[in-house]
């Protein structure tokens, strides 16, 4: 059984999570890359869970419509239960054959349902932009929400203002509705930095509310921005990501009076042919982290405890390993790692401008394979292949990165979750996921260089069940 949820056939791609009567519903949009016998559209995929980590499958939610319907293609929306009861979705129909100057590519359509599982669409439901404000084809990914603070339903749509610097028109627009039937632009979050704002969520933990999207402008990530206000204006956290490449499209959900987790659900792309040096494809396997607040407000993220608890007792007495690395890279092979694993422990960097880190899948000699790296002179946690993703590099490679606060001599706990080709690392509250295909050599170790390290208690846990 998959660690990180994958459907039998096809990839999960943006999700679309709700919490309801204390399970959180995880509707995603499934590609089945079978356009033979699917076709090319992705309709809406609907599975739930207690934890984040083990799912029940409740099978289509939303089916897609022909080449001559609006949504041969159902997009990204969310899930919004009014006041008796009656759960609406809003969701995006995208047809690339009306991008023309009569029809429309994106809409915001619209389904009901009495309990979740059971969908209907809306035939007389199609909501456009407000063309002498948004750009005519971009205009999708719907979240509806009740306004904290005046209880008017407020809807996020992910737009395009139709001035300025084309990489940076992207936009989230809020409108507002009596009925939820006829929506009126109220104002637009339009920082100028990105060409799309996708995917847009809205919470809140304690006296902050945070605004979340996805854009594919500058780093492919999810980002957030926060405020005292649930309308602003959005302050932007030194690092407002929440991972990077290899989580994409994310959205959270939780209990409102804080009693659980706020779950962060987003996927962990594939790589085209399967290959390290292959271009990042659209949909993978899902990854969930649990979002947690700093003193100062900021958000971090630790792995759901679900997650943790796949995986048993560890296969070896925990190590701990000294490597005086000041003058020299030195590793050490600590042991056989399986397709799926968890290894945890905690590494220190004696110096300011060394570096260390955990070796996956090396062989028996800790050559080879792939690195997580904490690098202290650039203050980040890395990770990539040994040699590079191209012949002509010789040196340790990283091809993704994340800030990481690394002081000389102070512990950093870390875990790195491993189910195939997928991977997840934890540094603090500090994620990274990643893929790494070119698998097994079948070992796996630590590393110092240019420095001082200690790792300590490092173990592996293999999956259970």
């Amino acid at each position: 059984m998959n660690v990180f949820y994958k459907p039998p056939s096809g990839v999960v791609g943006d999700c679309i999570p709700r919490f309801d009567d204390g399970r959180y519903h995880l509707f995603y949009l499934r590609n089945y890359r079978d356009a033979d016998n699917y076709g090319w559209g992705s309709p809406w995929h609907h599975v739930s869970t207690l934890d984040g980590a083990t799912f029940v499958d409740h099978g289509e939610a939303i089916p897609k419509g022909g080449d001559a319907d609006q949504d041969p293609g159902v997009g990204t929306g969310s899930v919004f239960t009014d006041d008796d009861g009656l759960h609406h979705i809003y969701f995006t129909g995208i047809n690339p054959l009306f991008r023309n100057d009569r029809q429309h590519e994106q809409v915001i359509l619209h389904a009901t349902s009495p309990d979740l599982d059971h969908w209907t669409k809306d035939p007389d439901f199609a909501l456009f932009p407000d063309e002498s404000r948004y750009e005519r084809h971009d205009w999708r990914d719907p979240f509806v929400y009740r306004h904290p603070v005046t209880g008017v339903a407020t809807m996020l749509v992910a737009a395009r203002v139709r001035s300025g610097e084309p990489t940076g028109r992207g936009c989230t627009a809020v409108l507002t509705s009596t009925d939820l039937r006829t929506w009126e632009p109220a104002y637009d979050y339009a920082p100028g930095r990105y060409h799309g704002h996708e995917c847009p969520d809205l919470f809140r933990i304690g006296d902050w509310y945070y605004l979340v999207f996805s854009e594919y402008t500058t780093h492919t990530a999810t980002r957030y921005v926060m405020s005292r206000d649930p309308d602003g204006p959005w302050l932007t956290p030194r690092d407002n990501q929440f991972d990077n490449r290899a989580f994409y499209a994310a959205k959270s959900a939780g209990p409102e009076d804080g009693s659980g987790p706020r779950l962060l659900f987003g996927w962990n792309p594939t790589k085209l042919e399967d290959q390290d040096d292959g271009e990042w494809q659209w949909g993978g396997c899902l990854t969930v982290h649990e979002i947690v607040q700093r003193e100062d407000g900021t958000l971090g993220t630790r792995p759901p405890q679900a997650l943790l608890d796949r995986f048993g007792e560890p296969a070896a007495a925990a190590v701990d390993v000294v490597l005086d690395a000041t003058y020299e890279r030195r590793t050490a092979v600590l042991g056989r790692l399986p397709a799926a694993a968890l290894i945890e422990g905690e590494v220190t960097v004696g110096s300011s401008t060394g570096h260390a880190g955990v070796l996956l899948d090396t062989d028996e000699e800790g050559n080879g394979g792939y690195f997580l790296r904490f690098d202290a002179e650039r203050q980040a946690l890395q990770f990539g292949k040994v040699g590079g993703y191209h012949s002509w590099y010789v040196d340790h490679f990283p091809e993704l990165d994340r800030p990481l606060a690394i002081q000389p001599g102070r512990p950093i706990p870390f875990r790195i979750v491993a189910d195939g080709t997928a991977v997840v690392a934890y540094a603090g509250d500090v994620a990274l996921s990643a893929r790494m295909y070119h698998r097994p050599r079948g070992w796996y170790g630590v590393f110092g260089d240019g420095a001082a390290v200690e790792l300590q208690g490092v173990v592996l846990r293999p999956q259970v069940g």
